[in-house]
């Protein structure tokens, strides 16, 4: 049998992506920092992953930024914390607006401090009504990378 080892201090959810092109890969088992790694089988389907891929390739490691969307135009950034605090500390709720008029855009996004409480907030509050509206909540991507 092969070991292979891989340093994955960087990234606490311990994603490790390997490819095999043919044979049964169930019976393997990885271990990344003396824990235990859970294998996610994917197929390639015209060049594409397809699976679980598109929910875990999108997320970054350590995001402790949760993206709210659908927001009541009338929302504060004092209400969006007051919503959120029960979740964990949040360190910041804001609120994206429009640059020339200053309007509310209808979405915004609350920082916590640890990866866990926004992953809290997340199951908690996604398809939630605020203020009215039914109001959509996952965890914030990073920026495109031009």
């Amino acid at each position: 049998m092969r070991s292979i080892v891989v340093n994955c201090h960087r990234c606490p959810r311990r994603l490790l992506f390997l490819f095999f092109c043919a044979g049964n890969f169930g019976d393997l088992g990885f271990e990344v920092g003396g824990g235990a790694v859970e294998v996610i089988p994917m197929m390639m389907r015209g060049g594409r992953l397809m699976g679980l891929s598109s929910q875990v390739l999108g997320m970054r490691c350590f995001s402790t930024e949760i993206f709210v969307s659908r927001l009541s135009f009338y929302t504060t950034e004092e209400e969006l914390k007051d919503v959120f605090s029960p979740f964990g500390n949040v360190k910041e709720a804001r609120l994206m607006r429009d640059h020339q008029t200053g309007r509310m855009k209808g979405f915004g996004f609350v920082k916590y401090s640890s990866q866990a409480e926004a992953e809290k907030a997340v199951k908690a509050m996604d398809g939630r009504i605020l203020r009215r509206r039914l109001s959509f909540v996952e965890m914030a991507k990073g920026p495109k990378n031009k």
